[in-house]
């Protein structure tokens, strides 16, 4: 099984996750537009696809079996039953929703190591994965998401480990398009083995920052207890303000959430790119 042995840095060690993270900040720097624009068309595609899909198999509110009103109520929705013709049709365009739509994603992962490289991210890295062996882009995608699930059904615990095993997937297929699918995802764990906790680390310094739209999701639970415990004694205008206030908070919520993901996700991502290639450096398979 032989690995291609990729340039990439000049350190003879490996940096720590503090040095990951400035590191692929630097090289966000004249990319990082180009990042959330890929963010931004990979979120458009799978809207879009899932909303196709939803309309194929009846799901979508136009193809609900209306009583008479102009929006369904709740014995309309209740009452609906999908065939199995369309629950089968539902499960297969999800997965290749799904297969296509992490094909999108696994190609915006090359453009992180191309981007390590010296070749400015494009729209056109989303493409990458389907210009060739697209069957095996399916193998690879669809492999990891088999293993994941299957040692999912042990405990959460394990399927994370396993996630996380398989984490450098995408970017060992992109250095080495002729191996094989299995081998792939050997190598992975293989070398991951001893580095899933760096790395989940490295993932934790990222995922904390979506604390804030969860701590104003707290906070708005505490609003709705707080309205509901109250609304024996409060009058109708209280309760509507309480209303409002509820929903604005959890609109906000939602707000934030979506703008932290186009704040971190390019960062996280430049950090796993500069972390695969500093793994590369441990195992000894750089020249130079």
């Amino acid at each position: 099984m032989a690995l291609s042995k990729i340039v990439r840095g000049g350190h003879n060690y490996m940096l720590t996750n503090k040095e990951i993270r400035s590191t692929a900040r630097e090289y966000l720097r004249g990319n990082y537009k180009m990042a959330v624009i890929n963010l931004i068309l990979i979120t458009i595609a799978n809207s879009t696809m899932q909303s196709v899909v939803r309309t194929l198999t009846g799901e979508s509110a136009l193809n609900m079996q209306m009583t008479g009103e102009t929006l369904p109520n709740w014995d309309s929705v209740f009452s609906m039953q999908s065939s199995p013709f369309q629950t089968t049709l539902n499960v297969v365009l999800s997965i290749i929703v799904s297969l296509i739509i992490g094909s999108m994603q696994m190609g915006n992962e090359w453009g992180y190591l191309d981007m390590l490289d010296g070749t400015p991210l494009s729209s056109g890295h989303l493409l990458k994965p389907f210009e060739n062996q697209l069957f095996k882009t399916l193998g690879v995608l669809a492999l990891q998401a088999i293993y994941v699930i299957l040692w999912s059904v042990l405990l959460i615990i394990p399927g994370i480990m396993k996630l996380y095993a398989l984490a450098l997937s995408n970017f060992i297929y992109f250095d080495n398009p002729d191996m094989k699918t299995t081998d792939i995802l050997r190598q992975s764990e293989s070398f991951m083995k001893g580095k899933k906790m760096r790395l989940f680390q490295l993932d934790l310094t990222y995922f904390v920052v979506y604390l804030i739209p969860v701590a104003l999701f707290f906070g708005v639970g505490i609003a709705a207890f707080n309205m509901y415990a109250g609304a024996a004694t409060a009058d109708s205008d209280a309760l509507l303000y309480q209303a409002l206030l509820l929903v604005g908070l959890m609109l906000a919520a939602f707000a934030i959430f979506g703008i932290l993901t186009f704040i971190v996700e390019p960062r996280r991502k430049a950090a796993r790119a500069v972390f695969y290639s500093e793994v590369l450096k441990e195992e000894n398979l750089i020249l130079g």
